[in-house]
């Protein structure tokens, strides 16, 4: 009877002990969500995917020809690639926009970082890295990845240097983790 009794607490022990463990466990899990993939076309007709910057701090802007704050932002975009792409990092703009459009206003521009162009998928794509409580199709629309993959700013408006340096910065100092989800 005592050993029936003493397998029976070793049980309850072990139960014990793996219910107290799984729930440490999902306490500390990183909600941070994970970046949701896609590939998209740049203006040379070359495909991109999101998964081709892993490892790498990414910036996903998302814009059009046609918006003014977003015409105002891509000289400091410009700033910012030429400043931080040796250390890892990588700005993609998504033009919701005609690729032809997109064409002319990034030679215009003189821009430094690749452009992808697609007016509807763009669109999809920004659908997916808006928050559920953000307005949708707000241009400029900023989503950051870091190194690990995971969204972990989204910004609706325009955006400046400051306030991307402060978001960028720290992540660049991080390596990526050695283990992927």
């Amino acid at each position: 009877m005592s050993r029936r009794v003493a397998n029976i607490v070793g049980v309850v022990l072990l139960v014990t002990i793996a219910v107290i463990g799984g729930f440490a466990y999902w306490m500390s899990a990183d909600d941070t969500p994970h970046r949701p993939a896609f590939t998209l076309a740049d203006l040379e007709g070359q495909p991109h995917s999101i998964a081709d910057y892993d490892g790498q701090v990414v910036v996903l802007n998302f814009w059009a020809s046609w918006c003014k704050p977003c015409r105002e932002e891509v000289p400091m975009l410009i700033d910012a690639q030429r400043e931080y792409g040796e250390q890892g990092f990588q700005i993609l703009g998504i033009a919701v926009d005609t690729p032809d459009a997109a064409r002319e206003f990034a030679k215009a521009y003189d821009i430094n970082y690749p452009v992808l162009a697609d007016a509807t998928e763009g669109a999809r794509i920004q659908d997916r890295y808006t928050a559920q409580d953000a307005p949708a199709g707000v241009l400029p629309f900023t989503a950051i990845v870091d190194r690990d993959g995971r969204v972990v700013e989204r910004i609706a408006g325009a955006l400046d240097h400051a306030r991307l340096s402060d978001i960028v910065q720290p992540l660049l100092e991080k390596r990526a983790s050695a283990t992927k989800d």
